[in-house]
């Protein structure tokens, strides 16, 4: 997998924690620790994160261009491209080189990232927008494009995180998933293939299943990215995770969500004094840690509100607040809407 980089109060009230063999993490320091030790810990951490991360895929359009073509994009959710068939070149704005894309790939690009796709480097592009609206689609469906060239088939569309989840913020602009990757390269393929024969097909329910199948590939690439970038990353959260006791901290939030944490409890958790977690804390994920793990509820909270028609009072006690009136205020100061307003959202993100 290649990564490119961009261009130059707590809830509730404290209460006894568990010991660390019970937090599923270790409580010691990083002296002496072993390696399977720290992969066991990360690895729980992974698992979770995997687990919270909710992704909504939508694929707009797939299409069936000829070269020459080219085409521009700047949207303001995360796109992600997938090759179907043939290849091409993305172009991150800012970036020295652009990267090739191959059958069977995955590109998915951060949001608010001006992009291109083209079939060579040197080949003039059109901005997409336009394009859709200038061309009919072909047989079964595809966007047609082009001259009468080689032809590359892509499957594109946005992505969006409904909780919010602070790993997404810190992806890279560009995450770039080989269908070539060892292990996973043929099943890779294989699930790129099944995406454009259920749309192609038309049949009930094609879109969703084809969605869903989005869904999968993208959590995979954030599983390769996080692999990949945990023991390099100097600072942002990959780095906190990889942090001896602010990495344990994340695994004892992530692994038990609803616990009333406090700086004090979490400080004692990893043996540290308050004042050094709250700074190293800060320093490396980048929020102080009451905010963070208020966060996470509100967030869990909101997605609760468009997955279901629970009412507002075991939405609240399933985030860990004790009263319906704390959870509005903290929803509120968090989101910048209240709960009702949030919820009437549903089906609007745009394509």
């Amino acid at each position: 997998m290649i990564v490119q980089s961009a261009p130059p109060s707590a809830v509730g009230a404290a209460s006894t924690l568990p010991n660390a063999e019970q937090a599923g993490v270790s409580a010691g320091g990083a002296a002496g620790q072993s390696i399977v030790a720290a992969n066991s810990w990360r690895g729980r951490l992974l698992d979770d994160i995997l687990r919270e991360i909710r992704p909504r895929s939508a694929v707009a359009f797939w299409t069936e261009f000829r070269a020459p073509w080219g085409a521009s994009f700047h949207r303001d959710w995360t796109v992600f491209h997938i090759v179907v068939e043939g290849d091409c070149w993305l172009h991150l704005k800012g970036a020295a080189e652009p990267v090739q894309l191959c059958e069977g790939d995955l590109a998915v690009v951060k949001s608010a990232q001006y992009h291109t796709m083209r079939d060579s480097p040197s080949t003039p592009t059109i901005n997409f927008t336009d394009l859709v609206t200038t061309h009919a689609r072909g047989n079964r469906g595809a966007l047609c494009f082009g001259g009468d060239g080689r032809v590359t088939r892509l499957v594109c569309g946005g992505i969006e995180d409904r909780n919010g989840h602070p790993l997404m913020a810190n992806l890279s602009p560009l995450i770039h998933v080989k269908g070539s990757d060892s292990g996973v390269g043929g099943w890779r393929r294989s699930t790129t293939r099944q995406i454009l024969a259920e749309l192609e097909s038309e049949g009930t329910g094609s879109t969703e299943v084809a969605n869903l199948l989005v869904d999968v590939l993208f959590l995979q690439a954030v599983r390769a990215y996080f692999d990949e970038n945990v023991q390099t990353a100097g600072s942002s959260w990959l780095a906190a995770a990889r942090d001896p006791q602010i990495g344990r901290a994340l695994a004892a939030i992530h692994s038990h969500p609803r616990r009333p944490w406090t700086v004090e409890s979490l400080a004692r958790h990893v043996a540290m004094s308050r004042t050094t977690f709250a700074a190293r804390f800060k320093e490396l994920v980048g929020e102080p840690p009451q905010h963070y793990f208020t966060r996470l509820r509100i967030n869990a909270a909101a997605a609760r509100l468009l997955s279901g028609g629970d009412k507002l009072s075991r939405v609240a006690a399933e985030a860990g607040y004790r009263s319906v009136a704390a959870f509005l205020k903290s929803f509120k100061r968090h989101m910048g809407t209240t709960p009702g307003e949030y919820r009437n959202r549903r089906g609007g993100w745009p394509l």
